[in-house]
Parts: C-alpha cells; structure tokens; sequence
C-alpha cells in the first residue's frame, strides 16, 4: 500500500487529464483545497474518499494506493467487458463501429492510459477492414477517414510516450493494419520493419532457459520450458490462420485443401501435448474448420461445406468445449457463414 494520498490523487487527476480547477468542479470544492490535499498540507475528509474515486473513474482501493500499478489493467479489463457486451454477431461491422467509437470516447477520457488507447488503436485497425473491404462508411468516407487518422495519430502518441515494449509493439503492428487498408504501403512497411522478426533466431526465451536449468536445475528448466512452447504454439496458429484462410479465400480448390489438411496434421500433433498448447488451440481448431467451409462454398459444394459446418458444431457441443452462450454465437458465425476476424 502506498499511504500518499495526496499524490495519489494528483498523479490520477493528471492521467485523466484534469486540471485542479476542473476536479475542483467535479466535487464541489475549491481548486485551492484540491492544491492542499495535492501538496499534503491538508487532506480530504474520510467522506470525500469515494467521491474523488469516482471522479477519477478508479476503485478507492487505487485511490489510497493499493494496486496503483494495475491502474490501467484494471480499466482495461473493465472496458473489455463492456465491449463484449456490446458485441452482436449479426451485425459485425456495425459492432465494429459501435465498439471503435466507445474506446474514442474512453481513450479521450484516459489519454495516458496506454493500454486503453491501445485498445482503441487496435480496434480501429479492425475497423480499418471493414471501410476497406467491406465498404463501411462508403457514404461518409470523411467519417471514416477521421477515424482512421485519430487511431494513427493515437497509435503514434503510444510509440513516443509509453514504456512498455508490449504496447509499442503492438502499436505498431496494428498501424501497419491501418496503413495496408489505407493502401499507404510504404508507411505501413515501415512499422513492420521496426517489429522483432523470425529471423532474428536468438531469443530470450531460449538462453533463459538455459539460465534456469544452470541455476535451479532440470525439474525447474521443465516449466520453462513448458511456457516457451507455449509462446510458439501461439506464434504458430496465428501463422496457421493465415495460412488456410488466404488460400481459403483466394486459392483454388485443391491448394486450399493441401494447406489446410497440413495445418490440420500440425494442429493435431500440439494437441498430443496439450500442456504445450494454449487457448489458441480452440481459436485454430475453429478457424480451419471454417475455412473448409468455405473452400467448398466457393467451390459450389453446398451439401459438403453444410457437413463440415455440422460435424465440427457437433463436436464442440458434445464435448462441451464451449459455453452455451458461445457455441450460440459460432452456430451462428458458422450457419451464417459470418466473417469473423
């Protein structure tokens, strides 16, 4: 716990970027008492505890300086739940739209909160596929290009000021999203060009474990080990996804097979060791199955794609792999054949 309350309270208020007047206002106070409790000369009475939380959209618990540093998780999760709550899979660009337009508006409200803005980021570079394959806003194009320059110039505050590699990273990667939708290729070249790359073989991961074992010893190498495959099963089914679904979509019938039937076999080798597998597995598992669908869609096979669709639907249901709630909405992603991404 950290008992500086009164530090506390200015290092919130200038994340939301309020000033004292302003949070003065908010509680019906004087800026000079918030400059007190700010400067520890005087602090708030024990009833104001709750209404400068709420001002400050943070618990009381972060308030009086327990968990400060899971501030932005803590929000970030939050919205995340309400973003699932707002989802609706039969009207995915619009969800899109509806979510992108929320996380402007919260990330507008928390301009230093990195993990928020970066939510925002990426969800404009999901926006991003619909206005360009998908013709979202095609008949308000300065809309939709307003959008997309707010999340750049987000994305590009992200890179500059944040900490964190993880959130430069995938700043990054998401505005190279944006850019490709753009069509801007040479920007969006040269955020990929900053990201770590495969060929860059020597990771931490790997002589890391080689640190545990010299220093603790195999049984402790073991679970090292065990996260770094991890990591590579969910580097590997990404790749994967990529994989069945371009051929899915753009190859002929016969490559798209090929590809996916490999990946099935690569698939159903992790699943052998499913301590080496991840969440991703039931992400893969999925994806494959519904780009078969489609292979056979596009080939004119309605009769074959339907079995696939059923089969692989009736498989998760028996083996309860889903909630009900969840095997609801891919019943319907699958029937639909709704492009999920």
């Amino acid at each position: 716990m950290n008992n500086n309350l009164g530090l506390n309270i200015k290092n919130y208020r200038k994340n939301k970027g309020f000033t004292q007047e302003e949070l003065a206002g908010m509680l019906g106070v004087t800026p000079q008492a918030i400059s007190r409790w700010e400067s520890e000369a005087g602090l708030p009475d024990v009833s104001m505890i709750v209404p400068i939380a709420q001002a400050l959209n943070i618990t009381t618990d972060m308030l009086l300086g327990y968990n400060v540093a899971n501030q932005d998780d803590y929000l970030a999760t939050k919205l995340k739940e309400q973003l699932d709550a707002m989802w609706d899979i039969s009207d995915t660009k619009g969800s899109a739209l509806k979510c992108t337009e929320f996380l402007a508006e919260e990330s507008n409200k928390n301009p230093m909160n990195f993990e928020i803005c970066l939510m925002y980021v990426q969800e404009v570079a999901g926006l991003s596929y619909y206005i360009d394959m998908e013709g979202l806003l095609s008949d308000n194009p300065q809309r939709a290009e307003a959008i997309l320059e707010d999340g750049i110039k987000k994305g590009v505050n992200i890179i500059r000021y944040a900490s964190n590699q993880r959130l430069i990273d995938n700043a990054h990667y998401a505005l190279a999203w944006i850019y490709i939708h753009k069509k801007d290729f040479s920007n969006a070249r040269e955020h990929i060009n900053v990201l770590p790359s495969l060929e860059n073989n020597i990771i931490k991961e790997s002589i890391f474990g080689e640190l545990v074992f010299f220093e603790q010893g195999f049984d402790a190498m073991k679970d090292s080990l065990m996260s770094t495959n991890k990591l590579i099963f969910d580097i590997l089914a990404k790749q994967l996804n990529s994989i069945v679904e371009t051929y899915a979509y753009n190859g002929n019938k016969e490559e798209a097979l090929e590809n996916i039937e490999w990946a099935e076999r690569v698939v159903e080798a992790y699943a052998t060791r499913p301590e080496y597998t991840s969440d991703r597995l039931k992400f893969i598992v999925k994806k494959i199955n519904h780009n078969k669908m489609i292979v056979f869609d596009r080939a004119g096979d309605k009769e074959k794609a339907n079995e696939i669709c059923e089969n692989y639907l009736k498989q998760i249901k028996d083996n309860n792999v889903y909630s009900e709630e969840e095997y609801e909405s891919i019943a319907k992603e699958f029937r639909e054949r709704i492009y999920q991404l």
